[in-house]
């Protein structure tokens, strides 16, 4: 009973370890989208322009919307939402700077008097329905808002802020990317045309989107797309870092490869000092090689696999995921073990074939 109590033990410490090992990979940005409107506002168009960093760590947005105002007064024309940027968020209209409420600290009637009947407040989130089992959901934190006296007609709205980028480490090198949603578009009165433009500083990288080709067919310092008709939900930048070609090297053989390539080396060793010790000893029933070799090089197999997860990181250098999870726990609770059994009763075998061949090479 009582081993039978210390194995469920481990199994739950063990499964426990695993489960906290879990957490998403992804390592949160900023989050921001393009404007909520108000019933008595069009958003005629919006442009997008995005100023990437040397490192692809941060990025300067500067959005720009053309709106079209359908009643004078008072009001709140758009919602923005901004989760997690850096620095502030500023808001000009008709290049005049406005000041920026979060609606949590401002909250009053002129959002249910602007904004339409399905805009909702639940606890700390606000509820978007714009047609049923549609809806959309904004921790109340994360928007903000500017108040005016706005006239009818014509207006541009501008946005700036700095974002900072996303990571995704669950693979050898991390994944960077930048993202702005464009699903409130969707639900504008009015869609003439969406501008994208991404400028990277310092040396050109290797970045992909999901917009398609850009209108110079080519990834440069400066791209440009442009669309009449929303091309996807989101809006993503992403950019995996080159490596050298020893890390790329490294990575194509993987731990596992490189504890096979130890494993074999060991083996040979071992086999040497193996048939050398028993040429020596014919007499003995047990052979010390034997035994010492069949720790030593399960043990050291495992030891080189652990480690050789650090060894590729290093190769990697600053952009490595090192997101690699538990795997030495596995490795010498459970590969060890049945390594060392299955190498043990090989050799026994291959010193007890090659005793009896010298034996029977002595008698003739």
């Amino acid at each position: 009973m009582k081993s039978t109590f210390k194995i469920i033990c481990l199994l739950l410490i063990i499964g426990q370890l695993t489960l906290s090992n879990m957490a998403s990979p992804i390592r949160e940005g900023t989050s921001t989208a393009t404007a909520i409107t108000s019933k008595n506002i069009h958003i005629v168009s919006e442009n997008i322009y995005v100023k990437i960093d040397n490192h692809f760590t941060t990025a300067k947005y500067i959005v720009e919307y053309h709106i079209q105002v359908d009643t004078a007064g008072a009001q709140i024309p758009l919602l923005f939402y901004a989760k997690d940027y850096r620095d502030s968020f500023k808001i000009w209209l008709d290049n005049e700077s406005i000041e920026v409420f979060n609606v949590y600290e401002h909250l009053d009637n002129t959002l249910s008097t602007n904004f339409p009947s399905y805009f909702t407040k639940e606890a700390e989130e606000f509820s978007i329905s714009w047609k049923e089992n549609n809806n959309m959901h904004y921790n109340i934190q994360d928007l903000k808002y500017f108040k005016t006296d706005i006239s009818k007609g014509t207006h541009t709205v501008k946005v700036e802020y700095i974002a900072n980028a996303w990571s995704n480490v669950s693979d050898w090198i991390t994944q960077y990317s930048f993202r702005y949603s464009l699903t409130p578009a969707k639900y504008w009165k009015s869609f003439r045309g969406l501008t994208i433009t991404i400028e990277q500083a310092g040396a050109l990288k290797k970045i992909n989107t999901n917009l398609g080709q850009p209108n110079e067919n080519e990834i440069k310092n400066i791209n440009t797309w442009t669309f009449d008709k929303l091309p996807n939900e989101d809006f993503i930048i992403n950019y995996t870092p080159e490596v050298s070609k020893l890390a790329t090297t490294l990575i194509a053989i993987e731990p596992f490869g490189l504890a096979i390539i130890a494993f074999i080396l060991l083996i040979a060793i071992h086999l040497y000092f193996t048939l050398r010790y028993r040429r020596s000893n014919l007499n003995k029933k047990y052979s010390l090689a034997v035994f010492i070799g069949c720790l030593l090089v399960p043990m050291l197999t495992v030891i080189v696999y652990v480690n050789s997860y650090d060894l590729i990181d290093t190769a990697i250098g600053i952009n490595a995921g090192k997101h690699h999870g538990y795997f030495f726990m596995y490795a010498l609770i459970f590969f060890f073990p049945v390594m060392f059994i299955l190498y043990l009763f090989i050799f026994w075998l291959i010193d007890k074939l090659y005793k009896r061949k010298l034996l029977h090479s002595l008698k003739q």
